[in-house]
């Protein structure tokens, strides 16, 4: 299925969602939080409601509070003793939580669900487990918001230190991922990533991008001098953890030499995290303390993101970063490192200012252009901000979610076939 335009997005989104009439979305996150976990579950449930879809969020957190007092242990206590430990307890007794309130919410319903949709594969495993507890036949789509895989990302945070519990971890993915109906990635690089290299069969895939809503906040009064930048800075604007996976480290030694060719250039880093100290730490050294901004976790960054000139993005690996998506609606032009599912979406938003943090001089003159032009800022921009309204939105990723669960609720209604596209064009690419 090929990228849907907003604009074609009411009527084809009614006609699927006749079929659709009751979703479930599982989560082990709390209902309110700032990771882009978070930020997809709100689009979609928010979208899918909209379209008419009677749509339950369920999670750990939505019965009984007999399992605060067990949740408690991993911070106050296996956190600071064994960070592995901490994990495992985490993972575990999240899942069972949610698996009590998926059987809760089940029951209590007045119809069953025509789908559940788990953000990740502990939930999934939940939603299989009430699934074959209960003997209902709702189909489990999972999204895939992982890079490769939990495990690895969890290692490489070091929470999962020892391979044998690696490997477990590594184990269950591919359990549940070959066990539910259909994995979702927001991705083609993810897909790739879980189906090729890692050689895990599920029973079918798509892609759909991540969305955002359209609805660009005017009402804030924020001022660049609230955030320490003046009206003629250059100001460039970073968003994310501090952390390393993130780079700002790296992103502040070439900032340190856009500073020498231009000096109106602010950096404004947005965000928290282990890296925080570091980063201090660098930016004395550089001597950059007059031209850096760290603002720190900040619940407004729709607000924040039109007082910059230009994004700039230096993970060093990203699957499908939502903030590049929220910059593109705040039509400012972007530049990333070309990294994971990052040139998919730069291509898909008609930017091409892709940056190397291996060749700081070379990034440097890549820049340039965009830095000393305010009117190729303008219309770079421009052009961001028409792409994010032509595939980007809200609106066109509930679409796609609808779409894709009908493909898998259809069967239970009539003897319809199902066929499946091959096709690496995301927003409801199938396979």
């Amino acid at each position: 299925m090929i990228a849907t335009a907003a604009a074609q997005v009411p009527a084809e989104r009614n006609r699927a969602a006749a079929r659709i009439r009751r979703v479930f979305v599982a989560t082990i996150n709390r209902e309110e939080g700032d990771t882009g976990v978070h930020t997809h579950t709100r689009m979609l449930t928010g979208g899918l409601r909209e379209a008419g879809v009677l749509c339950d969020v369920v999670g750990p957190f939505s019965g009984s509070k007999k399992w605060l007092p067990i949740f408690a242990v991993r911070p106050l206590v296996l956190h600071r003793v064994n960070r592995t430990w901490s994990t495992l307890w985490h993972r575990r007794f999240h899942m069972l939580a949610l698996r009590e309130n998926l059987m809760r919410q089940l029951a209590n319903a007045t119809t069953t669900p025509d789908a559940v949709i788990a953000q990740c594969p502990v939930s999934a495993k939940a939603a299989i487990d009430v699934r074959e507890a209960t003997g209902k036949t709702f189909p489990i789509a999972m999204v895939c918001h992982f890079n490769g895989s939990e495990a690895s990302e969890y290692r490489d945070k070091g929470e999962l230190a020892d391979s044998r519990h690696y490997q477990s971890m590594l184990d269950f993915e591919q359990d549940v991922l070959e066990s539910v109906d259909r994995v979702i990635y927001v991705s083609n690089w993810a897909r790739q990533n879980v189906e090729a290299v890692r050689g895990v069969r599920t029973k079918s895939s798509a892609v759909i991008w991540n969305g955002m809503s359209d609805d660009l906040a005017t009402t804030s009064t924020i001022k660049r001098s609230d955030i320490g930048v003046g009206d003629d800075d250059l100001v460039i604007m970073n968003v994310g953890s501090l952390e390393p996976r993130k780079n700002q480290l790296g992103l502040i030694d070439l900032f340190a030499v856009v500073r020498d060719h231009f000096d109106k250039a602010k950096l404004v880093l947005v965000g928290d995290g282990p890296a925080r100290d570091e980063i201090r730490q660098k930016i004395d050294e550089k001597r950059l303390a007059d031209s850096v901004r760290l603002l720190g976790h900040r619940r407004d960054v729709p607000a924040l993101l039109p007082l910059a000139d230009i994004y700039v993005h230096y993970a060093n690996l990203e699957n499908c970063p939502l903030v590049l998506i929220e910059a593109a609606r705040a039509a400012l032009p972007i530049a990333a490192v070309p990294t994971g599912g990052v040139p998919e979406l730069l291509d898909a938003l008609d930017c091409k200012f892709e940056i190397s943090p291996a060749d700081v001089r070379a990034t440097l003159e890549r820049l340039r252009p965009v830095l000393q032009d305010s009117a190729l800022r303008k219309e770079t921009g421009r052009r961001a901000q028409e792409a994010f309204r032509r595939t980007f939105t809200a609106a066109a990723m509930t679409q796609a979610y609808i779409e894709e669960l009908s493909q898998i609720v259809v069967p239970r209604y009539s003897e319809e076939s199902r066929t499946h596209s091959d096709t690496e064009v995301p927003r409801g690419t199938s396979r």
